[in-house]
């Protein structure tokens, strides 16, 4: 935990929420949410079976705010956690857009919230890199997100990575792609 000592605590606060952080005292709450079924019903796969799972998902977002300044917070609404959301950065030079929220949070607004305070932050944090977003097509609701955050479609189609039958993946983006970015992207998405 030394590390996190030596970044700023960042914390955010929106109209309802806020944004901090993940630390491993995060863990428990985390798990709650990464392995509720509920949460994973657009790529069921995605499911954290076990806590081992979710205490590796919060070293590898601590160790990726250390390195690039910025990472995902746990989200929290009137002191409960909700959620984790924010941008993380990937191994293709974008940051990557994303939340997870508990099934209580749904239908609230909040998952925009997220998205565009995480915009902001990406932004102020390093303005030349690209903010993208990746989703499922039969998670409309996401997509909507992504563009009410600002970013647009810029490829939609299928990966050798599994998903329900009948199911494309799409990648958003806030700007233009490098070649590299958007390869990666496609290959990662």
């Amino acid at each position: 935990m030394v590390h996190q000592l030596l970044s700023a605590p960042q914390e955010i606060r929106t109209d309802r929420l806020v944004l901090t952080p993940v630390t491993p005292a995060d863990i428990d709450a985390v798990h709650a949410i990464y392995s509720d079924a509920r949460t994973w019903t657009h790529l069921p796969s995605g499911r954290h079976v076990s806590r081992e799972q979710t205490q590796d998902l919060v070293q590898r977002k601590i160790g990726g705010r250390v390195r690039h300044g910025l990472g995902s917070w746990t989200i929290r609404h009137d002191g409960v956690v909700i959620g984790v959301g924010g941008v993380d950065m990937t191994a293709g030079g974008v940051w990557n857009l994303g939340y997870r929220l508990a099934p209580s949070a749904w239908g609230n607004g909040y998952a925009t919230e997220i998205a565009q305070a995480a915009v902001r932050a990406a932004l102020e944090t390093a303005p030349g890199t690209p903010i993208t977003g990746r989703v499922l097509t039969n998670n409309p609701a996401s997509a909507t997100v992504l563009a009410r955050a600002g970013l647009s479609l810029v490829w939609q189609g299928t990966t050798a990575a599994p998903t329900p039958s009948g199911v494309e993946r799409q990648v958003w983006a806030d700007r233009a792609l490098t070649d590299a970015q958007y390869d990666w992207l496609v290959a990662n998405a």
